[in-house]
């Protein structure tokens, strides 16, 4: 019996243990945080790739977050000119009026496998902004026009959602301690009408940074980032001096859907619209697959506003549908088509939600573009990050970030 007992205690303790080691196992498959920070973004060393499909995949779990804000900046200065027309009083305004202070909480995640790097950007906004500029017909001076570029006041923003990166390539003065700001220039006086004060290039001698451009609008053909560079201009600096330009190998990929034609029976030169999709509702760009197919050319505009089209259709304004700010019918601003060469070699897949935008990127670790950073995994890279929220220049800025690689 008392065999017996001792057999039975060692069976029940042993028994114990192999249950306790299951549990602790159980334990040991739980993920585990990979913790955030404010500043710095840990790329981590991936065992697979992430799908670019705007899903956020279970490994996206395994990267430590960056979670932080960016802000517009307040009080850069009076435009000193005008932007969007001249008789509107806008000398006065802000360079970034209507956006100033404007907040945006974003997360950023990214990893890298193979030859390839990978990012997840997140950030909240109600409103996917695509009504960029759309045109529209003006009924008191009968003449057609373009939403206002640069906002003039708050229920004035007609443009389209954006992100931005800078990297250096290489040494570029002041970018460690200043990122965004390195690149940043200011004068005094305005040479051109519609120049801007504020502008970016480098003044450092062969210096350059590349950027990164996403545009809602005008990156939707074939999901992709416009790939720019900022550059060394020589001195004396004025507002017409400009060192931001897409990548020199390559085609952008969008154009502006605009022309101007003379008014039958005048001498009048207007701007109209180039392509139409006749009977067109709630659309906000043109691809080029579409043009002289379901969107036909305008080739004429009479006194009232109506348009004609290669097709023989017209399009008398008049009618209704393209009313300022709410028209349904208005017409896209831009024509879009593929990027080409050095300007292409950013993929994205950017969903909006409903509530905000959840943005896949992916990039080689080295394009073999002279225009683009090369992420060697043994190093660290001082970086900046902006937000348009429907804005064409007015940008929540976060400098001072570092990108650091996972050995």
């Amino acid at each position: 019996m008392k065999k017996y007992f001792i057999y039975l205690t060692t069976v029940v303790f042993f028994g114990a243990v192999l249950t306790m080691s299951s549990c602790n196992n159980d334990d040991d498959d739980t993920p585990i945080d990979p913790g955030e920070s404010a500043t710095e973004l840990l790329v981590k060393k991936f065992d697979a790739a992430p799908s670019m499909d705007g899903e956020i995949d279970d490994i996206w779990g395994t990267a430590q977050r960056l979670t932080t804000s960016a802000q517009v900046p307040s009080g850069l200065g009076n435009r000193m000119t005008y932007y969007n027309a001249v008789d509107l009083g806008e000398e006065t305004l802000d360079i970034f009026e209507a956006y100033e202070g404007e907040t945006e909480n974003f997360t950023m995640r990214s990893g890298y496998v193979g030859s390839d790097i990978y990012f997840l950007i997140e950030w909240a906004d109600a409103v996917d902004s695509k009504d960029r500029q759309s045109w529209y017909f003006d009924s008191s001076s009968q003449r057609w026009r373009g939403e206002h570029k640069y906002a003039n006041k708050a229920d004035d923003k007609f443009y389209e959602d954006k992100f931005s990166f800078l990297f250096p390539i290489g040494e570029v003065d002041n970018f460690a301690a200043s990122t965004c700001y390195a690149t940043c220039h200011t004068v005094s006086s305005i040479n051109n009408t519609k120049d801007k004060h504020t502008r970016h290039y480098l003044k450092g001698s062969g210096q350059k940074v590349d950027m990164w451009h996403w545009k809602r609008v005008r990156g939707t053909h074939n999901d992709r980032i416009d790939d720019q560079r900022m550059t060394y201009k020589e001195g004396p600096y004025t507002s017409s001096t400009n060192g931001r330009s897409g990548d020199e190998d390559g085609q952008s990929g969008y154009s502006n859907n605009s022309q101007t034609l003379m008014m039958t029976g005048t001498e009048v030169e207007v701007n109209v619209p180039l392509y139409v999709v006749f009977n067109g509702t709630d659309y906000y760009w043109i691809p080029e697959a579409q043009l002289d197919n379901e969107a036909k050319k305008v080739i004429a505009v009479a006194l009232n506003g109506t348009l004609t089209l290669d097709g023989g259709e017209t399009i008398n304004p008049n009618d209704g549908g393209y009313e300022q700010g709410v028209g349904a019918k208005r017409i896209p601003s831009i024509l879009t088509r593929d990027f080409t060469g050095g300007r292409a070699d950013l993929e994205i897949k950017a969903v909006h939600t409903g509530t905000g935008w959840v943005c896949e990127v992916k990039r080689k670790l080295n394009t073999g573009d002279v225009d683009d950073v090369v992420f060697d995994v043994t190093k660290e890279f001082p970086f900046g990050f902006a937000i348009f929220n429907n804005a064409a220049i007015a940008h929540a800025i976060k400098p001072g970030l570092l990108m650091k690689f996972e050995q």
